[in-house]
C-alpha cells in the first residue's frame, strides 16, 4: 500500500491529509487514463502458483496470475461453502477482469462492479459489454459501497478493503450482503502483523453479526507473483507520465521502493479472508 494512503488514514494534520488524498485520487486517475495500465484487465499484483482447478477463461488470457487472485476468493477459499451466487458484486472492480473471471465460474450470476475511479468504471463497462445485465456504478469518496442494502449474495473485493479500512469495509459489505451470503476479500498492509489484522476482522465480523470463516496469509504468493512480473512492470512504467512515474514505481512495489523492501524483510502482510452473513 503506498505511503500516501497510510498517511491519509493517519494522525497527520488535516491539510496534509487532504492534500495527499487529492494527489492519491489524481494519481489513480492519471495511471488509468494515460499509462499502459489501461490496456490490462486487472490492477492487482497477482498470485502464484496457479491453482490446478483454475478455469480456462479466454477473456483473461495472458493475465492468469492476476485472475488467480479472484480464483482464490471465488473458488479456493469458499469451496466448502458451495457458493451459487445469484447476484455478485466486485468492490474496487478496476477494469473488470475479476468480473470476467467470475462470469466464467458463475455464468448465471448477475454481476455488478463499483470503483472510485470513473475512468476504470467506463473501461469495465466496455470490457464486459458482452455479459448481459452487468452493471457498474462509480463509487464516491465516503468509503461506502454504492449499492442498496441486501443487494448481493456474494460480495467480493481485491485490495479495496485496505483503502476503506477493514472495520468500515466489513460494515459496508455486511450491509449490501443478503442473508446467507458470502463476503470474500483480500488486502495488504506495510509493516502489518497478521495477528492484528485477523483480530480486527474477527471483531468487525462479530459486531455485524457475521460468521468468521477463515483468514489466510497470502504474502508468499503475492510476492512470488511480483518477482515473476518485475521485467514486464519495468517496461510498462517507462511509459507512465512524469511526475507520476515515481509514484507508480512505489505503487507497483518495485525493487528499490520501501514497499519491495518490506516484502523482502517480512514486514509486508497480504491477506485473504472469508465471512458469511447468517
Amino acid at each position: 500500500m503506498p505511503d500516501l494512503v497510510r498517511i491519509r488514514h493517519s494522525g497527520a494534520a488535516a491539510p496534509i491529509r487532504i492534500a495527499l488524498h487529492l494527489f492519491d485520487l489524481a494519481a489513480y486517475e492519471v495511471l488509468y487514463r494515460f499509462s499502459p495500465v489501461r490496456n490490462h484487465l486487472f490492477f492487482n499484483g497477482g498470485y502464484l502458483p496457479l491453482a490446478a482447478d483454475m478455469v480456462a477463461c479466454p477473456a483473461v488470457a495472458g493475465e492468469e496470475p492476476n485472475a488467480m487472485m479472484y480464483h482464490l476468493l471465488l473458488r479456493s477459499m469458499v469451496a466448502d461453502l458451495d457458493p451459487r451466487p445469484a447476484a455478485l458484486v466486485d468492490v474496487g472492480c478496476g477494469q473488470g477482469g475479476g468480473l470476467l473471471y467470475a462470469h466464467c465460474l458463475y455464468p448465471v450470476a448477475e454481476l455488478a462492479g463499483t470503483d472510485r475511479n470513473g475512468t476504470v468504471t467506463r473501461l469495465a463497462r466496455r470490457n464486459l459489454a458482452g455479459v448481459p445485465g452487468c452493471r457498474f456504478v462509480k463509487g464516491g469518496g465516503k468509503d461506502e459501497i454504492a449499492f442498496a442494502d441486501a443487494s448481493f449474495d456474494f460480495v467480493l473485493s481485491v485490495g479495496a478493503p485496505t483503502y476503506f479500512g477493514l472495520t468500515r469495509f466489513v460494515a459496508e459489505a455486511a450491509r449490501v450482503c443478503r442473508p446467507g451470503g458470502i463476503i470474500a476479500f483480500s488486502g495488504g498492509y506495510r509493516q502489518g502483523a497478521h495477528a492484528v489484522i485477523e483480530a480486527e476482522l474477527r471483531a468487525a465480523a462479530q459486531d455485524r453479526g457475521l460468521r468468521f470463516i477463515r483468514y489466510a496469509n497470502i504474502t508468499p504468493h503475492t510476492f512470488a507473483a511480483l518477482e515473476a512480473d518485475i521485467p514486464r512492470r519495468i517496461e510498462k512504467l517507462k511509459r507512465v507520465p512524469w511526475p507520476f512515474r515515481a509514484y507508480g514505481w512505489k505503487w507497483a512495489d518495485m525493487p528499490g521502493s520501501a514497499e519491495y523492501e518490506e516484502y523482502v524483510t517480512g514486514k509486508r502482510a497480504d491477506f485473504a479472508a472469508v465471512l458469511c452473513k447468517p
